[in-house]
């Protein structure tokens, strides 16, 4: 195993001899050693995430990375496998030098399978770059439309990662889960009855007031996604065909832009959820979960980032994949995205969240006819 995927356990406090240990293993540190260091939280709610400020010895290489991103898992069982995940992920990159350079540098990825515990240790590229929106903005929906330049550069990424992963061999290695619920029969009846269960969850707690027009469209879906399943996805899946390895929450705030436009990279981050699929689940999550009609037709905003990332996917190889295709796989994505809000309100989330997500889905869902395709 690579000397920087060996897991250390962290130390509580966090001290800097862990870091000088960690650092020397992962090859970026080789005389010298770190003295101090300063920890910042992030307040993050899916992981234990800080920003860490290092001061070395005067040994140490000038070159020796002084703000770093330490990300931990969270004690949840959710959080342990995502944690797992986002480490094998961080890993496998490392080993692929062609891949995009669209992915943060990472100095440490280790996990322990025993106890489930793992870390990454990050670059912290806070100087230089902020995300497009911030969460809380993305999901009040108020400011949550970037930049032009910062959405044309988090399709661009989005688009080459896809394009890079597109029918990869590696895809067919179980590295990942394969169509998480779509695969085969088991696993989308699985997925069904769970998103029964969460509706009618929902419904016992809110029926007094949920609208009615409401009701009946998602029941009608959730009788007749079964034959989209077997009509869309089960040849895809059955022939792994035009497939590729998706992020899963990659919307805006999940992005790391450039603060002056057109200086550097753009780059996708938390990958705690990568499963191999169809490439439109993650652009019904960027471009539909959170946006208004107003937000995704003004200036035909979305349907240029659709043909922007269609182009892109072309630049970088990918053939026998028409804009028509695009846009079944994108209906696809927002039938997906569309029981998501239902989940969120089951499982406790406020109906600050998953309201408001849910309106912005399922008028995305009517402007784009999908139920032509349940």
């Amino acid at each position: 195993m690579d000397d920087k995927n060996t897991f250390i356990a962290v130390p509580e406090p966090l001290t800097p001899q862990w870091l000088t240990t960690v650092l020397r293993l992962a090859g970026v540190l080789q005389e010298g050693e770190v003295r101090s260091v300063e920890i910042e939280t992030t307040g993050a709610f899916n992981s234990q995430t800080n920003h860490l400020f290092l001061r070395y010895s005067e040994a140490a290489s000038v070159d020796a990375p002084r703000r770093l991103i330490l990300k931990q898992n969270g004690q949840s069982t959710w959080e342990q496998e995502a944690g797992m995940e986002e480490v094998k992920f961080y890993q496998l990159v490392a080993s692929l030098p062609d891949h995009p350079s669209v992915i943060i540098p990472c100095y440490a990825a280790a996990s322990d399978e025993q106890r489930r515990n793992s870390y990454i240790l990050l670059q912290d590229l806070s100087e230089t770059h902020r995300p497009p929106v911030t969460r809380d903005q993305q999901i009040s929906l108020v400011e949550g439309v970037p930049a032009a330049a910062d959405i044309e550069a988090v399709i661009e990424t989005l688009a080459q990662i896809h394009a890079y992963w597109w029918d990869h061999p590696l895809l067919r290695k179980n590295v990942f889960d394969v169509g998480y619920w779509s695969r085969n029969a088991e696993r989308f009846d699985l997925y069904l009855r769970r998103r029964r269960n969460s509706w009618e969850s929902l419904l016992a707690h809110e029926q007094a007031w949920f609208p009615g027009e409401l009701r009946e469209l998602y029941e009608q879906v959730l009788d007749h996604v079964s034959h989209h399943w077997k009509q869309y996805l089960e040849p895809r899946f059955r022939e792994m065909r035009n497939l590729t390895l998706v992020h899963g929450d990659s919307y805006f705030a999940n992005f790391l832009s450039p603060k002056k436009p057109g200086t550097g990279v753009t780059y996708l981050l938390d990958w705690q959820s990568p499963t191999v699929d169809i490439a439109g689940y993650d652009l019904a999550n960027l471009c539909a979960a959170f946006w208004t009609p107003e937000q995704r037709n003004e200036q035909q905003r979305e349907e240029k980032m659709l043909r922007h990332y269609h182009t892109v996917l072309q630049k970088h190889g990918v053939t026998n994949y028409s804009w028509d295709d695009l846009l079944t796989d994108y209906r696809t994505g927002l039938i997906f995205w569309l029981l998501m809000p239902v989940q969120d309100g089951s499982d406790g989330a406020g109906k600050e969240y998953w309201w408001p997500k849910m309106h912005c889905l399922v008028a995305a869902f009517q402007e784009w006819d999908c139920h032509r395709l349940l």
